[in-house]
């Protein structure tokens, strides 16, 4: 809050930790948070920057219970496809420790965030340049009746089953190969950890290397913070920025879609989504060091959404590039100075009001008719 101070500890290590002493180390980070929550009243935020870890602890505790009884009466239902309701039960230990605390408790929260990495898709994105194939749907009759009945989903909407369609949602490929094994067992822990958290953040290694930052996978990035009951005690954004993005996230992928499976002239012929595309792009670019407010990030997205970023595209200034973060710097410097009370506003309530809004349309439009 305004005059307060925060504070933060980090728990590290000079050299590479195994699994258990990973697993204790979140533990006891989690354990300092809850302290400071329940003591102080205060918001706590604890990063677990690997949890690859603690899957790694667990398969290799997994081995060895397998070497005692067998895999029959050990992995059988997660070779199966089938969700472990053991594995949920160890990892909820840990996503468990995050909760808003009663204030008959001392109050305060703790919020984690927990980073893990997939195997690579390296096999799955190269095709060099040779069609792909299309399974049948006989080819999964041996999957579980969960995938099977995903995969007649796609049949009746006509969706080819291609290797790139089915990674796209997640659906394990009809191979036994031990590579495809592991991947589809990667892709059962991470979904289990997507079932029990309040949403996820899906960072593309393939939109990072395209030079978009953040890489954000949008159809893959999702909050379930404000859905339903919680509608009106809880929120994952602030109503400032609900408010300027309407519809980003339909709107956003509808362009994304369009790029990934039309031809060059279905592409031409939806350019208007493509260019609105670009916009929000070039609205939402950030470099890994860069900070950018609240109220900043409202006025870019109201520029994108209007239009007002349709020519600073046309004459090449897309995100990433010098002169697209000109216009940015540029039109946030200029909105700054001449609707500084609405900036104001936004900062410290978090909100927008419809006059506001207005006023930052006003000053934004000013902006780009003096021919910025």
């Amino acid at each position: 809050g305004e005059g307060g101070t925060a504070s933060s500890a980090t728990i590290s290590t000079e050299k590479a930790m195994t699994s258990a002493e990973a697993v204790a180390v979140a533990a006891t980070t989690c354990s300092i948070a809850e302290h400071h929550a329940l003591t102080t009243g205060g918001d706590s935020i604890v990063f677990i920057d690997d949890l690859n870890l603690h899957k790694s602890l667990w398969d290799v505790t997994t081995q060895y219970l397998v070497q005692v009884y067998g895999e029959d009466a050990v992995v059988t239902a997660d070779l199966q496809g089938s969700g472990s309701s053991e594995m949920r039960g160890y990892f909820s230990g840990l996503i468990q420790r995050s909760a808003r605390f009663n204030l008959k408790k001392g109050g305060g929260s703790v919020t984690l965030i927990l980073l893990s990495t997939l195997p690579g898709d390296e096999e799955a994105d190269g095709n060099n340049g040779e069609e792909e194939p299309t399974f049948d749907p006989s080819d999964f009759e041996n999957m579980p009746e969960k995938i099977k009945a995903r995969i007649s989903m796609l049949v009746k909407a006509k969706v080819p089953l291609t290797p790139t369609n089915l990674k796209k949602i997640q659906i394990p490929l009809p191979s036994t190969s031990d590579a495809e094994n592991a991947k589809r067992l990667a892709l059962q822990h991470v979904e289990d950890l997507i079932s029990m958290s309040d949403g996820q953040i899906w960072l593309d290694d393939a939109l990072a290397k395209a030079g978009r930052s953040p890489p954000l996978d949008p159809s893959r990035s999702i909050t379930r913070v404000g859905v339903g009951a919680d509608t009106v005690s809880c929120r994952a954004d602030a109503p400032a920025l609900r408010s300027v993005v309407g519809s980003l996230r339909f709107e956003f992928q509808q362009a994304m879609d369009v790029m990934d499976t039309a031809t060059a002239s279905a592409i031409v012929g939806n350019q208007k989504q493509v260019q609105r595309r670009d916009a929000f792009l070039l609205a939402m670019h950030q470099e890994s060091n860069e900070r950018r407010k609240l109220s900043h990030e409202c006025i870019a997205l109201l520029a994108a959404s209007r239009g007002h970023l349709d020519a600073v595209l046309a004459e090449g200034g897309l995100a990433g590039t010098d002169q697209g973060k000109e216009a940015i710097d540029g039109l946030i410097e200029f909105v700054e100075s001449n609707a500084s009370g609405v900036v104001t506003e936004i900062e410290s309530t978090l909100d927008l009001s419809d006059d506001g809004k207005s006023q930052l349309e006003d000053a934004i439009a000013s902006y780009f008719s003096k021919g910025n």
